[in-house]
């Protein structure tokens, strides 16, 4: 596993984030599955404890889902066709990378415990205890602090890694040092909480299967978007994003009857979009940009998923709810007159500079 730079909590793609986002993957993956509606998270900066309530590992292969590679559920597709995780190789990582990485497994009754000191095992439990304790993991850890240079958790990073989950996992409460997160609405829910300043019509929301978007216009320039592949926050966006952009486009202009810009649609457009896909192909071992082309091995392409996905719901939704319509359009008439005034003022300009460059022949030219 790559986990991109070492860092020391300072920035938001700092290492140690990444250490705890693997741990958490696995805990989703459950949840996902049917299993378990509640993780809990503590940290006190340098030590983080999780414990989900999923199924457990099986108790026997608690030492190899936690040491060795390419052991597991996970690599078989049938059984997580849209895994967040891996077969465990990131819990392998962050046990490599921590000082002290201590697993404990419960299951139907019983559990099993190992602790770890830099991959390396201290104490084994080599046969089943009784317990009784809810089915689920434990998993406790201290990043390296050789690796990682004067490391620290900070808490505002930790918290938005928690309610992207929860807003990608709509029923899921997360525990973070006794502050509990949940998400009703899923991605409308996350532009809602992270607008500056009120929208111009309340946010769309619409859903399918495997694919989720919300957005609404603002009164600013540019685009923004929050995008997602199976519940990793593809920070430099991808082609799903990319199909979102063209298909907006298009299914406004259909809706309208219009041919506007695609500047002009999208000037000032917030959106958030998630896709759910079976063998993701990502353009950098970080994950922040997705590659695939198809939704699944010889699939339908992404483009077409996305592209009939919106025609259909969000051609509907205009339809149904004329005022935010008329908002929408509005604002995007608004830009395109913005851009041809300043387009016109560009030329006047341009023009006046020409005008302005005449030769002095009584001033040696100087060029």
């Amino acid at each position: 596993m790559y986990i991109g730079k070492l860092g020391d909590g300072s920035s938001e793609d700092d290492g140690i984030y990444v250490l705890l986002k693997e741990v958490l993957d696995n805990c989703i993956d459950e949840f996902v599955m049917g299993f378990g509606k509640q993780i809990d998270v503590e940290t006190d900066g340098q030590s983080v404890t999780v414990r989900d309530h999923g199924r457990g590992i099986p108790l026997e292969k608690l030492l190899d889902c936690s040491s060795k590679i390419n052991t597991g559920a996970k690599y078989d597709s049938e059984a997580f066709k849209k895994s967040v995780g891996l077969n465990g190789v990131g819990i392998k990582a962050v046990n490599a990378l921590s000082t002290n990485f201590d697993i404990q497994s419960f299951r139907e009754g019983e559990t099993r415990r190992i602790e770890y000191s830099c991959g390396n095992p201290l104490s084994v439990d080599k046969k089943n205890k009784k317990s009784a304790e809810a089915n689920g993991t434990f998993i406790s850890y201290t990043p390296d602090a050789e690796m990682f240079k004067k490391f620290r958790y900070r808490n505002e990073y930790v918290e938005r890694m928690l309610r992207y989950y929860t807003y990608l996992n709509r029923g899921l409460t997360i525990s973070y040092n006794g502050k509990k997160f949940r998400s009703k609405d899923g991605l409308k829910d996350l532009l809602r909480e992270n607008l500056a300043e009120d929208p111009l019509y309340p946010v769309i929301h619409i859903e399918g299967n495997d694919v989720e978007v919300a957005f609404t216009h603002m009164e600013q320039y540019g685009e923004d978007y929050f995008s997602f592949v199976n519940g990793q926050h593809t920070t430099q966006g991808g082609t799903h994003q990319a199909a979102f952009r063209e298909a907006f486009v298009k299914t406004v202009r259909d809706f309208a009857k219009k041919t506007f810009d695609a500047p002009d649609v999208r000037s000032g457009l917030v959106a958030a979009i998630s896709v759910k896909v079976q063998e993701p192909v990502f353009e950098s071992q970080t994950k922040t940009k997705l590659g695939s082309l198809t939704v699944a091995p010889e699939g339908e392409s992404m483009r077409l998923f996305v592209g009939n996905f919106l025609k259909e719901k969000l051609d509907n939704f205009l339809h149904k709810n004329p005022a935010s319509a008329e908002a929408m359009l509005e604002k995007i008439q608004r830009s395109e007159r913005e851009r041809k005034e300043l387009k016109g003022i560009q030329k006047i300009a341009r023009e006046r500079a020409k005008k302005s460059k005449v030769h002095n022949r009584k001033l040696r030219d100087c060029r």
